[in-house]
């Protein structure tokens, strides 16, 4: 199975309700506002993964094959109706005729070929140090080979136990190549307003301000834009965005804190939606270069945590820690038998004492907002790591950037895991693994083992040996840390009356007829 229980009867239940507000006639279109908290720096998926950009990029982009959250997560045609599987080293795509890019220009294999080339698999990154974004992604991808107009075979440099979901999910949206070269074959000036087919496209983008988004008359498919037009406003802080969605400047708002719930739920007009989404919030630990060198010291950080206390604290229960760096989303490679992380401040005691520490300053570099009370957290860490003897100092910085500054005191940072297939490859081994983001600034380096082992996990289409494969590498990520997971990352929206609208346990803001209804 793809989805636990509980996720399928939610998703059922919404897709339900939204089927019964459109039969019964749902009000016309008009403008929809939404108030974020973070736009993202760009718009091409090759040259960002971020929570931010995940929430506008499936409007404006689409992939090959369509992960239906509607459904189970089934795997559904998109782009492509059909596909055939030839070798764990080479998939053939027949794609949909007559889709239209935004610029009124016909889909085709060219189109894919150059989504998947190497010149788009290999563009840098925006944030930090220059990475390739998408090397975790599709790092395995050899080439894609035009067979005719509508048929493109893509082929792998190895053989790849999750080849088919490459193409469902981030960053494999296919682009318009003749749009990119009428933008000169310049990343900066695409990125700004590239063009996909789907069912919004690009109409205004304010970098660090907002984002316009308009219906596409020409879109393909039967779930059209719900909205006349779509507005994402920067708007940082959770109490304006909380006045301006309850004077009726913003129809929904994002990131809001458990803390804030009752406060919308008891406000004439408004209402709360969401919940925890498929994504681990975690640290990172920075171990080139300084004290976190020593395992020991990263252990005993990990040991000193009280998990269940932030999210009883923080987020009233309305969220989970998880069994590790796993989730029920797994399905059959989900390790139900494993417990959640240990919180045991005596041994974390004994690690930093065998390790020779002496209350050396360790530097955590956080931000006060881009995921939901991350500043709270941050300080509630910063405490408990001084109960087990440690000396952690916070840096409360503004943007990614700063906080991935190499300077020879960063150690601890924030993070979260999508899990964009439902696998640990798509979890732990992207993140975590050679082609992972901070494996490639340079922040940590895998020990033998855990490579070996991912390796094996990547390629091997073995359940019954994946799963154990998956249990050893979560047991020597434990002696070995280079983070840490936290608990489930929650998604909470507050919401206008009057705007029927059901989210998905993603990042992604469905905004077409599928998902979004007006009713007045």
């Amino acid at each position: 199975m793809s989805f636990h229980s509980r996720l399928r009867a939610a998703l059922a239940a919404s897709a339900f309700a939204t089927a019964a507000l459109l039969a019964s006639g749902p009000a016309a279109a008009r403008d929809l506002g939404v108030a974020v908290q973070k736009l993202p720096d760009v718009l091409e998926p090759a040259m960002e993964n971020s929570n931010v950009h995940l929430r506008v990029m499936y409007s404006i982009f689409e992939t090959l094959v369509k992960t239906d959250y509607r459904d189970g997560g089934q795997l559904k045609p998109g782009l492509a109706t059909a596909w055939q599987v030839e070798s764990p080293q080479s998939i053939l795509f027949t794609l949909r005729q007559g889709v239209r890019f935004h610029n009124g220009e016909e889909m085709t294999a060219e189109d894919v070929a150059w989504a998947f080339s190497k010149e788009r698999l290999s563009v840098e990154g925006v944030t930090g140090k220059k990475t390739v974004v998408v090397k975790p992604f599709l790092g395995n991808v050899a080439g894609a080979e035009v067979v005719d107009r509508y048929k493109v075979r893509i082929r792998m440099k190895k053989d790849d136990a999750l080849i088919l979901q490459r193409f469902a999910n981030y960053p494999a949206q296919i682009g318009s190549k003749k749009a990119f070269e009428a933008a000169g074959s310049d990343w900066s000036a695409w990125a700004k307003k590239p063009v996909g087919t789907g069912p919004y496209k690009v109409e205004e983008f304010v970098f660090g301000e907002r984002l316009v988004l308009a219906p596409f008359d020409g879109y393909w498919g039967d779930r059209k834009a719900a909205a006349k037009q779509v507005t994402f406003t920067v708007v940082p802080e959770i109490a304006t965005r909380i006045a301006g969605l309850r004077s009726g400047q913003f129809d929904i708002i994002t990131e809001v804190g458990p803390d804030h719930i009752e406060e919308i739920e008891q406000a004439k007009g408004v209402s709360i939606a969401g919940g925890p989404i498929l994504n681990i919030r975690g640290l990172i630990y920075d171990s080139t270069d300084n004290m976190l060198a020593d395992a020991r010291i990263r252990r005993a950080l990990n040991l000193a945590i009280d998990r269940q206390a932030i999210v009883d604290s923080l987020y009233a229960g309305k969220t989970d820690v998880p069994k590790g760096w796993q989730m029920n989303v797994f399905g059959d490679m989900f390790l139900s038998e494993r417990p959640t992380p240990a919180f045991d401040v005596d041994k974390a005691k004994a690690l930093l004492a065998e390790a020779g520490y002496q209350g050396e300053e360790i530097v955590y570099r956080s931000q006060q907002g881009y995921y939901t009370n991350q500043g709270e957290t941050a300080r509630i860490l910063v405490a408990m790591w001084k109960k087990a003897g440690l000396n952690v100092r916070l840096d409360m910085v503004e943007n990614w950037g700063q906080v991935y500054e190499d300077t020879a005191e960063r150690g601890i940072f924030d993070g979260s895991f999508t899990a964009y297939y439902p696998d640990p490859v798509g979890q732990i081994w992207r993140r975590f693994g050679p082609n992972g983001s901070w494996v490639q600034r340079g922040m940590f380096k895998n020990n033998d083992t855990f490579l070996k082992l991912g390796a094996e996990l990547e390629t091997n289409p073995d359940t019954s040996v994946r799963r154990k494969v998956f249990a050893r590498m979560l047991d020597n990520f434990e002696m070995d840390p280079h983070g840490t997971p936290l608990h489930s990352l929650t998604q909470f929206y507050g919401v206008r009356d009057g705007v029927d609208w059901k989210p998905y346990p993603t990042q992604y803001m469905n905004l077409t007829s599928a998902e979004l209804a007006f009713t007045n």
